[in-house]
This record gives C-alpha cells, structure tokens and sequence, in this order.
C-alpha cells in the first residue's frame, strides 16, 4: 500500500482528504493521532471500523494496508479509501487515511467527515477494546 502513497497526486479539486502523520511522503490536511498500540491492534481496529461502515468493502489488502471501496447510499457513487499501517514503535503505530471520490469536483465535505469520523471510531474502538 505504500507505494500509492508515494506516487499520489492530489488533485486541484476539494474532493479528497488525507490525515497522516506530519512529516508523511505527501503533505496532510489533518495530522492523523498517535495510537498507543501495537500497529496490528491498529490494522484489526481499522478493519472493525470498515465492517459498520454502510456500503463500504475492502477491496484490496495488503501487509501494511487497505484499499477500500465505500458505494453511497443514494446515487450510489463510489469513493476510493487507501489505508497505511504505520509503525512508530512496538507499543505505538499511526495511520494514513486518504479518502477520493472518483467523480465530480467537489463532495460537499464528504471525504474529510469520512476521515475524520474513521479515526474517531477507530480511537473509539481501541478505546473499548482496553482490559
């Protein structure tokens, strides 16, 4: 998955999103949080949070990421989001959420609720999966 990252050209339009870390490969619109887990409690929270997501599939998977899919419920658009897994330490990981639409020019804000409402639920989910 990181090779998407590395050959990613956002466009001019406002139809996409990206959180990441600050110093990413492609600059953030949003620095994405350090979670204070090991990045494969990360990866399976991320993929918990797909599995609510209404329309959303994971179409491909990778050792480090996704490429998920996400349909809209009413004119059936489909959106692009590319998942990063990032290691910082053994207890710490981040992420790269960087989410598309395929058509039209701007989406109303869509992309960065979907963002930000991703990280959230995913801080939620480890949250709740604490002993």
């Amino acid at each position: 998955m990181e090779t998407f990252f590395t050959t990613l050209k956002r466009p001019d339009s406002p139809n996409h999103w990206l959180a990441a870390p600050a110093d990413f490969v492609v600059k953030p619109d949003t620095v994405a949080p350090v979670f204070a887990v090991p990045v494969t409690a990360l990866r399976e929270a991320c993929k918990a949070v797909v599995q609510q997501v209404k329309g959303a599939a994971i179409a491909a998977e990778t050792d480090d990421g996704l490429h998920v899919v996400v349909t809209t419920a009413i004119f059936e658009f489909k959106d692009d989001v590319h998942v990063q897994f990032i290691t910082l330490s053994s207890r710490q990981s981040t992420v790269a959420l960087y989410s598309a639409s395929r058509t039209g020019y701007w989406d109303l804000g869509t992309n960065r609720r979907r963002v930000e409402g991703w990280v959230t639920r995913i801080q939620s989910t480890l949250t709740s999966r604490r002993p």
